[in-house]
């Protein structure tokens, strides 16, 4: 039996709310990452966009629709395991309501800057990314 060369694809959106508040969500005692902050998204599923990845995503994470929404980044650079991340903004207008899946113990809305010195300390190299991003796009 040979390597599989397949790359996985992930797509995470950062949600943003009227406030300019960031959602954080903190995993749910993750194997390797414990209960560090995270994002609501997930893996690609075959036949969908990583828009609809996205989208279903979220709402099997936290119940929530989003549908503005862009693509800021997409990329291999920040994986070991040769994951393709595509990191998303999406706005909303009203703060929603969050119902969490078990993936995520809790969340809380969080100002720009404390939103990227939880992710800069994270253990996860997916938000290791998002820090790099957001840090960068200061419209954002």
């Amino acid at each position: 039996m040979g390597i599989s060369t397949m790359t996985n694809k992930v797509a995470k959106p950062v949600i943003i709310d009227k406030d300019n508040k960031y959602l954080m969500m903190y995993r749910n005692n993750h194997p390797w990452f414990g209960n560090d902050a995270d994002l609501p998204g997930g893996t690609h599923e075959e036949g969908e966009t990583i828009e609809e990845t996205v989208v279903r995503e979220v709402f099997e994470e936290i119940g929530v629709r989003i549908d503005d929404f862009k693509k800021l980044h997409s990329d291999l650079e920040h994986s070991v395991h040769h994951t393709h991340k595509s990191l998303f903004v999406a706005r909303v207008d009203e703060r929603p309501s969050i119902t969490m899946s078990w993936e995520h113990i809790s969340y809380e809305w969080v100002n720009r800057e404390d939103f990227l010195q939880k992710s800069k300390n994270t253990k996860d190299n997916y938000i290791h990314l998002v820090y790099d991003v957001i840090k960068q796009n200061d419209f954002i």
